[in-house]
């Protein structure tokens, strides 16, 4: 039996993401050696089975990464995945995760998914879904790309022409519409929830951005959440299948708290750094006990 930890070779090209580190050395402390691998270190062959590179069935991966492709061979052959090929996958579409939420009645912002386009037909939804996005959420409209990360493809929609604009740019691409939450503008909290437990909290502020993720400038900092946002928090894992989650959540008008993504391989750097817990210790405790009961 061997453990992986699979990363994005793509993303990382020069060397090991901090989590993947973390996750290394937790593993270290407790005698067990952890594999890093990048996904582009391996391959699946499919002739008269399944044959992925360097692993087999008696092995188990930390999969902080979003080849889901691979997570599902991994799994096929009997690798155990986590977290594993179908949460990751709900997770990695947030009109998936928002309509998997939904059906749970978990609070949210309101949310629009655009229609299914195709490339040299109609690079763009139509103008009715657009003028409808218009009045149901009015604007500023908050714009997401359905695969994304680190808020990198999450867009302010303030007007009419530049909602057409934007949704122009994304040809083939899914994506939502969703209501702006001005009572959170610049800022959320992020819930690391691991085995069922809230393990640790941050509130991330930007001054120059509506979007708060630190990998945009935001700030983070400790933060100690109610107990509802700790129960919604885990609830939400709970419902996509999750062993460990960062779970981001936006402050309403009233101060009810809406689920914004949640996210099966967050980074662990600065909500770490900033609270003092050992989210990697965790993860890996969690995993190990797991694989004990195999």
């Amino acid at each position: 039996m061997a453990g992986y930890v699979i990363y994005n070779g793509f993303w990382n090209p020069d060397g090991l993401p901090d989590t993947v580190r973390r996750l290394v050395d937790a593993a270290g402390l407790l005698g067990i050696k952890l594999v890093p691998m990048a996904n582009t270190q391996t391959s699946d062959m499919f002739d008269d089975g399944i044959n992925i590179s360097g692993f087999d069935a008696s092995d188990f991966a930390l999969f902080f990464d979003k080849d889901i492709r691979l997570a599902r061979a991994l799994e096929t052959i009997g690798v155990r995945v986590y977290n594993p090929a179908d949460a990751i996958a709900v997770c990695d579409d947030k009109a998936a995760t928002h309509l998997k939420l939904a059906a749970e009645g978990i609070p949210m912002p309101k949310t629009l998914v655009a229609p299914m386009t195709y490339i040299k037909m109609d690079k763009k939804p139509s103008g009715l879904f657009l003028k409808y996005a218009e009045q149901q959420l009015g604007f500023p409209m908050v714009v997401k790309e359905c695969y994304g990360s680190l808020g990198g493809q999450v867009y302010l929609a303030r007007s009419p022409a530049e909602l057409y604009e934007i949704s122009g740019r994304m040809e083939a691409r899914p994506f939502i519409c969703q209501q702006y939450i001005s009572s959170s503008a610049g800022s959320d909290i992020r819930i690391y929830v691991v085995d069922g437990k809230p393990v640790a909290a941050m509130r991330r502020h930007s001054s120059t951005d509506f979007r708060a993720n630190v990998g945009n400038g935001g700030a983070p900092g400790p933060y100690t959440p109610t107990d509802e946002e700790n129960a919604l928090a885990v609830r939400c894992c709970d419902i996509l299948g999750t062993l460990f989650a960062g779970v981001d959540i936006l402050t309403g008008e009233s101060g009810e708290p809406l689920i914004c993504e949640i996210n099966s391989n967050a980074q662990m750097k600065a909500i770490s750094e900033c609270t003092g817990v050992d989210i990697a210790g965790l993860v890996i405790d969690s995993v190990l006990a797991r694989e004990g009961q195999r």
